[in-house]
């Protein structure tokens, strides 16, 4: 049967194809001129030519994403080189605290993922699948350490998503296999803008491998995840109230349940878990178009958890909310830009952030003793506080050398707990959290179309809130100490004629990671403890635009990324490798006329459990995407978009199963059908 789809399915791209060939000028007047050295603002937190940026950085343009065929930002993310993706739920969809993530150069906690400078991040989640496509202008990525600047997320890398000033009035549907279906309404005015979207992902049977349990009388039964049904629906705008400001909100709902099947329960499931957020964010920006620029932002992430249990008749044991959340952050920053002379810049900025969370935990309630109470609340708080500066010193018309200087205060860092049922409240203080961090740039202009750069920095982010006083899974690590580290980079990049060459080798050495020394999520006791972390890897990609309708990306990383065990009875851990070593990733797009294309691949091997203690290997992925599109007329466009094209079975999350603890998997071969029309 899946084979038969496969054929079918790709029979039918390439028709769809064929028929869509033909016609006039539709698609020219969309793209605009390609160009090889784009102009890119996060690296330097002032707009500087990708060629004249000591970092390795990555614009995804506005182009290329509607060419991708892609409906969130993390769906565009997770085939770009450098980066490893991980989701539990069907295209990037949270499990509650189980969100996405984007790991880039190994580091598994160190990524800022910003929305228009705004830090998204909030204690160490963000919501990437909540940002669709259609508001996003272009996505910049900047590979390497970036907390000099940026602050204590950026250990690994930033994303910066980039969202559009104006929108054209458009009405988009989509319908796939699994039942999925997305439907979005676009209006721009004057200075008015805005995107809602809805969401169906549908109904998908075994998204894990199957797990041992043994019970009572010796017993064994196996269980699997189903997913039963997932709902996302949101509303972003914005309002350009005069050429210098702006207003953003974003607000976004969501609802996943899955259900946990034992094949010992013929009646129910096993077990139901459903998972609620709702998320908001609203921002302000403010450039005067004269070096300074500020923004202030408030965000709110709330997720519960509710579960229910079955007995093996059918009928409930249990049903409790186990879980509930609510983090808070308040971010202010405001920065100047200073033209030393006709060739040096200094910048100067500071930046505080708020963070507040509250948690409460429920303990399993039988049926007829409802409801349930909660056994546990908390209340989590911090204030950081940065300053942070650059100079830029152009030394010869061929050599600039650069000087980025932060340090972060951390003041107010407590955590109140309160048993419930007893009614103590235990208040703990975490201190010792403030770090200076510098960071040293070379660049070198070999010819006009080719640099040479070098870097050396360190790196520190602080422990998530529920990590130093405890969450629903989590003990109390109240004595985590914030990471710190080196990081190293030298690259090389040339532009030549319709090619663009870019290589990077990269080291870094951190010091206190923050990773999990003992316990599980399923029983409740996840100990965080420091150890060390390490990698050295190698990128390479290449960029060709090869006449006016085609063009293409390829790119290959190496890496060795390293984690020291924990001592264990006096003995010093050893060095184990975790997270993949290899990734290569090609991209091909194609347009002409009405009729447009693209083809991605990304193939992740020698892919490592560092949780495991024999360090087994797990079996290569490949992600794939193709997506056709076609537009009769200028207002009107329909697409076909391909996922997993060889219909695998990849585990979407570094993790390798053993009998006891589950695997996630890609979903099959799917694909969307949809119809755009503006007015």
């Amino acid at each position: 049967m899946k084979c038969s789809m496969s054929k079918g399915l790709l029979m039918t791209a390439l028709i769809t194809g064929s028929v869509m060939w033909g016609g006039t000028s539709v698609f020219a007047e969309e793209l605009q001129e390609y160009t090889l050295d784009q102009m890119v603002v996060t690296a330097q937190r002032m707009e500087t030519k990708d060629l004249e940026t000591p970092a390795a950085v990555e614009v995804i343009s506005k182009e290329k994403i509607e060419n991708s065929g892609a409906g969130s930002a993390y769906e565009v993310l997770r085939n770009a080189l450098g980066i490893m993706s991980s989701s539990q739920g069907p295209n990037g969809a949270a499990m509650g605290t189980m969100t996405s993530k984007i790991v880039i150069r190994g580091v598994d906690k160190g990524t800022l993922v910003m929305v228009d400078g705004v830090p998204m991040n909030q204690d160490g989640k963000y919501n990437l699948e909540d940002i669709p496509t259609d508001a996003i202008e272009k996505i910049e990525i900047v590979r390497g350490g970036g907390s000099v600047l940026y602050g204590s997320e950026a250990t690994g890398g930033i994303v910066n998503i980039i969202t559009k000033n104006s929108v054209r009035n458009s009405v988009k549907v989509s319908a796939g296999n699994y039942g999925r279906e997305r439907y979005s309404v676009s209006v721009g005015a004057e200075n008015f803008n805005a995107i809602a979207t809805l969401e169906n992902r549908g109904k998908i049977s075994n998204i894990t491998t199957t797990t041992k349990n043994s019970g009572m009388g010796g017993s064994t039964s196996y269980r699997h995840y189903d997913y039963k049904k997932g709902e996302n629906k949101g509303v972003l705008w914005n309002y350009n109230i005069n050429e210098n400001v702006k207003f953003t909100h974003n607000y976004v709902e969501s609802n996943n349940v899955m259900d946990v099947i034992d094949d010992t329960y013929l009646k129910s499931p096993y077990q139901r878990k459903e998972y609620n957020d709702h998320n908001n964010t609203f921002a302000l920006a403010i450039d005067d178009k004269n070096g300074l620029t500020s923004n202030i932002s408030y965000g709110t992430q709330e997720r519960s958890y509710d579960l229910t249990s079955w007995k093996k008749t059918g009928a409930i044991s249990s049903d409790i909310r186990s879980s509930w959340r609510k983090g808070k952050n308040t971010n202010i920053n405001l920065q100047k830009v200073f033209d030393v002379n006709e060739k040096d810049k200094f910048l100067i900025g500071a930046s505080f952030k708020r963070e507040d969370l509250d948690v409460y935990n429920y303990k399993t309630k039988k049926m007829g003793a409802t409801p349930a109470k909660p056994e546990r609340s908390g209340s989590y708080n911090r204030d950081i506080y940065s300053v942070y500066a650059s100079y830029d010193w152009q030394m010869t018309d061929d050599d600039k050398l650069i000087m980025n200087l932060r340090e972060t205060f951390v003041r107010n860092a407590d955590g109140s707990n309160t048993n419930l049922e007893t009614g103590v409240t235990t208040q703990t203080v975490q201190v010792n959290q403030s770090k200076f961090t510098p960071e040293l740039q070379y660049i070198k202009n070999l010819t006009d179309d080719s640099t040479f750069y070098a870097k050396a920095g360190k790196s520190y982010r602080l422990p998530e809130l529920t990590k130093l006083f405890g969450g629903s899974v989590n003990i109390p690590s109240v004595n985590l100490k914030p990471e710190h580290g080196v990081h190293y980079e030298m690259g090389y990049k040339l532009n030549e004629n319709n090619r663009s060459w870019r290589i990077a080798l990269f080291n870094y050495d951190v010091k206190d990671a923050i990773e999990i020394k003992e316990g599980a999520a399923s029983t409740g006791n996840i100990v965080y403890d420091n150890t060390d972390i390490k990698n050295t890897g190698v990128e390479l990609s290449l960029n060709v635009k090869h006449n006016d309708n085609w063009d293409t990306f390829w790119g290959v990383t190496y890496s060795n990324p390293q984690q020291k065990e924990f001592t264990t009875g006096g003995v010093p851990g050893k060095w184990i490798k975790y997270n993949n070593q290899f990734q290569f990733n090609m991209g091909v797009n194609y347009h002409a006329d009405k009729f447009a294309s693209a083809l991605s691949a990304n193939y992740i091997g020698m892919r490592t459990d560092g949780t495991s203690d024999t360090q087994d290997r797990l079996k290569p992925a490949l992600y794939t995407d193709l997506h056709f599109s076609y537009a009769p007329e200028k207002n009107q466009k329909a697409f076909l978009h391909i996922n997993n094209l060889f219909d695998r079975k990849d585990y979407t999350t570094s993790k390798g199963p053993n009998e006891k603890t589950f695997g996630y998997y890609t979903t099959g071969i799917n694909f969307m059908v949809g119809y755009e029309y503006s007015f």
